[in-house]
């Protein structure tokens, strides 16, 4: 299953509140899940008294059995090239204990010092990839700080190996180990493994009205359609406006759409 911790976090604001960060990432298990990640929702805080979000960069492990898909997930695009060699090397001393391939997508810049060579330190090279390096999703306001800041980036030393080896031992036979950094690699990997109808979806259903009551019952709406199809909720409010998004297959988007429709 998916592994999560909490973390207290501090909104400039001032408020202090508790947020979910993903660490493993299972879709068998919680498919609604690959729906947060397409939509750039994975690891995102939000204060409950002021609205401000902030995205909490911590690499995770991606695992969708039902598409043969692993994927280690830095979300941070340009990290220096020896944290970018320390990950690979633990990551391979899991690829020793378990037996598996280790794939990792070589960006641009850095295909020009590899030349033609096929393989560094025993990680198989991508030589496949044409596109720059891709930029972290963040939500909109200005970047909250927390409390466990310093546990999070020691996190990135130590999660990597523990979560990829239990994803890895999930099946009898498990997928390569895919190693990205920056998600916009991660959605392209996703969207590769994805049918048209599985690709994500989203619907909006909106609101100008003030009155608590009519926006709670709006979310209560989403809220019983996403428990029903297994999708993610999120709301916002912009200029005044009260939004509600669903996000889902766009088979379960138009399902939806079909429901709401007179």
């Amino acid at each position: 299953m998916s592994h999560a911790t909490n973390y207290m976090i501090t909104c400039p604001c001032g408020m202090v509140f508790r947020s979910k960060i993903y660490e493993y990432v299972n879709t068998r298990q919680d498919p609604q899940l690959r729906y947060t990640v397409l939509a750039g929702l994975l690891n995102v805080s939000t204060c409950p008294n002021c609205g401000r979000r902030s995205t909490q960069s911590r690499p995770f492990i991606y695992s969708d059995p039902a598409h043969f898909l692993l994927v280690y997930v830095d979300p941070t695009p340009d990290i220096s090239d020896e944290a970018r060699r320390d990950t690979l090397e633990k990551l391979l001393s899991v690829r020793q204990k378990v037996g598996i391939e280790v794939s990792y997508r070589v960006p641009v810049k850095e295909k020009l010092r590899v030349g033609s060579e096929k393989h560094v330190a025993g990680v198989t090279i991508d030589t496949l990839q044409s596109s720059a390096e891709g930029s972290v999703s963040r939500g909109s306001g200005e970047r909250m700080s927390s409390g466990a800041d310093r546990a999070m980036r020691e996190g990135k030393e130590r999660s990597g190996a523990s979560f990829a080896e239990r994803a890895m031992r999930e099946g009898k036979e498990a997928p390569p180990l895919h190693v990205v950094f920056g998600l916009k690699h991660l959605y392209e990997l996703i969207n590769a493994a994805l049918s048209q109808q599985e690709r994500l979806g989203r619907l909006a259903l909106r609101t100008f009205s003030q009155r608590e009551a009519e926006r709670g019952q709006l979310l209560d709406i989403a809220r019983k359609f996403a428990a029903e199809l297994q999708c993610q909720v999120d709301a916002e409010i912009v200029s005044g406006e009260y939004t509600v998004w669903l996000y889902g297959s766009r088979r379960q988007i138009g399902a939806i759409m079909r429901e709401l429709t007179p």
